[in-house]
């Protein structure tokens, strides 16, 4: 059974691909932005040596900008 506030918190998250092996940089990113996983990301397998981190529009930018300073390569799904 599908919750409504699962329903509305589903147009607000974006899906970013990134390399397997900067999986667990971006962990000990996670970490340290003290992000909870289920509220804030999600980790999900992407196709070939990707994984999916679907996270949430509030924690975006923020996200992105430590992820682009160090160095991983992300892609927008």
């Amino acid at each position: 059974m599908i919750k409504l506030k699962d329903l509305l918190r589903e147009g607000k998250r974006r899906q970013l691909q990134i390399p397997i092996m900067d999986k667990l940089k971006v962990n000990k990113i996670l970490k340290k932005l003290r992000l909870k996983i289920g509220k804030d990301y999600d980790v999900g397998v992407g196709k070939g040596s990707t994984f999916i981190l679907d996270v949430d529009q509030k924690v975006l930018d923020k996200l992105l900008d430590v992820l682009v300073a160090n160095r991983i390569r992300v892609n927008e799904v």
